[in-house]
């Protein structure tokens, strides 16, 4: 009986994960044919704060365990807590979901799988795991992909920027003569980031520069905007090497790739971490300490510093 139960489960999580892909440049596609207009308007801001220029602006885009901008995991609120607090001039917007090009979160919008989605939440905030929980990181695995994908891409990215851009002016960035932009982009949000940049430079009319925590990233057109991409790896973390080797563009055999053109501008720094994996309690907001100090410390302090740069 129990396997049986378990089969069809399986194979409705199959079933699932199969129309999900196949739906996954749909969202992208309707947002631009304007279906989703309506929604879209709700997402503006009523009225931008008073503009202060002297201040810093970083946006932080979660993970593909992401459900909302609203549900960052503890590990990562306690990261962005700690962040606020070592630089306390700085606005950091983190309540984005950067795996819809309308921003709109799995729990907020009419979705195929809304029941699915409130029901991983649950199981998420009980501090549980299940198969059901492995596709919202499928589902916005998915969404990275039509990120990076060359054919949707520009149209995914250029919703994300303005998600981000809204964002920044309701936080009282200012629309013209801003100071620099920062990105912070953890695992698939780094993609989302660097995709985005290319439309925020030209709204803003502002350099963008993007921290990437373990990110899995594409040769991007985005990059030629960058600024500076610092890229943050942690030694283990075998998610960020595969999408290393998953991206052709990026191996050093196409040297006028995006990719190698900004390595080879030194636009691209990599800092490397020991002793962390891509998630988890040795991931990059990990707690416990080794030699005195935790991942987290460290991720925290070299952060830090690059925003002070």
């Amino acid at each position: 009986m129990i396997s049986s139960i378990l089969l069809v489960a399986l194979g409705f999580g199959f079933f699932a994960l199969i129309i999900t892909a196949a739906l996954s440049p749909l969202e992208t596609l309707s947002w631009w044919a304007g279906w989703t207009e309506a929604e879209l308007d709700d997402l503006k801001p009523i009225k931008k704060r008073d503009e202060d220029s002297g201040r810093q602006y970083v946006v932080y885009l979660s993970g593909v365990a992401s459900l909302s901008g609203n549900f960052l995991l503890p590990r990562e609120r306690a990261f962005i807590r700690r962040l606020r607090k070592s630089a306390p001039d700085t606005v950091i917007i983190s309540d984005i979901f950067p795996y819809s090009p309308q921003g709109l979160p799995l729990l907020e919008s009419p979705r195929l799988f809304d029941q699915i989605w409130r029901r991983v939440q649950k199981l998420k905030l009980d501090g549980r795991q299940s198969i059901l929980s492995a596709l919202i990181n499928l589902r916005n695995i998915f969404q990275v992909m039509v990120s990076a994908d060359h054919r949707y891409g520009p149209i995914f990215n250029q919703g994300a920027a303005s998600v981000i851009e809204d964002a920044l002016i309701k936080a009282g960035y200012p629309i013209k003569g801003g100071p620099p932009i920062t990105i912070i982009g953890y695992s698939g949000g780094a993609q989302v980031a660097v995709g985005a940049t290319s439309f925020l430079t030209a709204r803003f009319s502002a350099p963008v520069r993007v921290i990437s925590l373990g990110g899995v990233i594409a040769s991007d057109p985005g990059l030629q905007y960058v600024s500076k991409l610092h890229h943050i790896i942690g030694d283990g973390d075998n998610i960020q090497k595969f999408g290393a080797i998953m991206f052709p563009e990026r191996w050093s055999i196409v040297p006028h790739s995006n990719w190698n053109i900004a390595k080879h501008d030194e636009r691209i720094k990599k800092y490397i971490l020991p002793d962390m994996v891509h998630a988890g309690i040795n991931g990059y907001f990990g707690r416990p300490t080794r030699n005195g100090i935790s991942n987290a410390d460290r991720l925290v302090k070299l952060v830090s510093n690059i925003l002070e740069t």
